[in-house]
């Protein structure tokens, strides 16, 4: 695009906008339905996401160590685990640390330990809690760490069918999200499609004599995918601003009269979801709009 020719595309697109402004306030309305729809599936996937996270930073991986392994062997063994791929940490758990957290929970029964002596208090073993970067690796770590079992572990536990769980729903909702933003998308460039192809056919005499009179297909082109574009950015602006808006509202709401949820709930901020979610609704409807006018024109420059 030469910059000299930038203000006759501007102001040719503005003027076509004006000329069909029915089916131009029609396409933006269409394309402001398909992001707002997008916006409001991508902050409850988010947030959804979110909650996966946090139960997934609590499945740790755990391994029991034997009772002959020596107490000066702890950070040795320390060492092999943090050796293996993909772990982020651990976490050492003495008999008597067990063994408090565990009487922690029956602290209303006073008879509950009453039969144990003193020597017998710290019948639990000592174990690791182990941290991994990503759920979907804890089959491997666990595998690697089940090497250790005899000489060092006696046993390497994690809860696999709460894991395969929460990497299925991962998945689906990753999956589901694509479709989305595909399906939208679709509707939204076969709308504005039709939008620069009503204007085209208005113009179609106009391209003609442009063409014969030696205007190149770009210089005839820029124009309508201008407006195009200006019709995705204006869509997806109005529905990104009102759940910009919206979205800190609601969750301060929920956050106020609900506060039990929060409990269980924490609710990503309006930064944390709007950093990502505000360019990318913004450049998915200009590549909308500049998609839909290439398609629908390409076919008319051929005279």
């Amino acid at each position: 695009m030469k910059f000299r020719n930038l203000r006759y595309y501007i102001m040719e697109s503005i003027l076509s906008i004006i000329r069909n402004r029915l089916m131009s306030v029609a396409s933006i309305i269409t394309v402001a339905c398909c992001i707002f729809v997008l916006t409001f599936s991508y902050c409850v996937i988010a947030n959804v996401d979110n909650i996966l996270k946090s139960v997934e930073d609590d499945m740790k991986l755990s391994v029991y160590i034997l009772d002959e392994v020596a107490e000066e062997e702890i950070e040795n063994i320390r060492s092999k685990i943090l050796a293996v791929e993909h772990v982020t940490g651990t976490s050492y758990i003495s008999s008597e640390a067990a063994m408090a957290e565990f009487s922690s929970d029956y602290t209303e029964d006073e008879d509950f330990f009453a039969g144990l002596t003193d020597g017998a208090i710290n019948i639990l073993p000592r174990s690791f809690d182990i941290s991994v970067d990503n759920i979907i690796y804890q089959d491997q770590v666990r595998a690697e760490l089940e090497k250790y079992v005899g000489n060092y572990f006696e046993q390497v536990r994690y809860a696999k069918q709460s894991v395969d769980v929460l990497i299925s729903i991962n998945n689906i909702i990753r999956i589901v999200s694509i479709l989305i933003i595909l399906f939208l998308s679709i509707i939204s460039i076969i709308i504005i499609m039709n939008t620069i192809k009503l204007t085209v056919n208005n113009r179609q005499s106009e391209i003609n004599i442009m063409k014969y009179v030696g205007a190149t297909d770009w210089f005839i082109r820029w124009p309508f995918i201008i407006e195009g574009m200006v019709i995705g950015l204006i869509g997806a602006l109005i529905p990104v601003v009102l759940c910009l808006f919206s979205y800190g509202g609601i969750v301060g709401y929920v956050n106020e009269k609900f506060p039990a949820i929060t409990v269980i709930v924490a609710f990503l901020s309006t930064q944390q979801v709007f950093i990502f979610l505000l360019p990318f609704a913004l450049v998915l409807g200009v590549l909308i709009g500049a998609i839909g006018s290439v398609t629908s024109i390409r076919k008319h420059l051929h005279v």
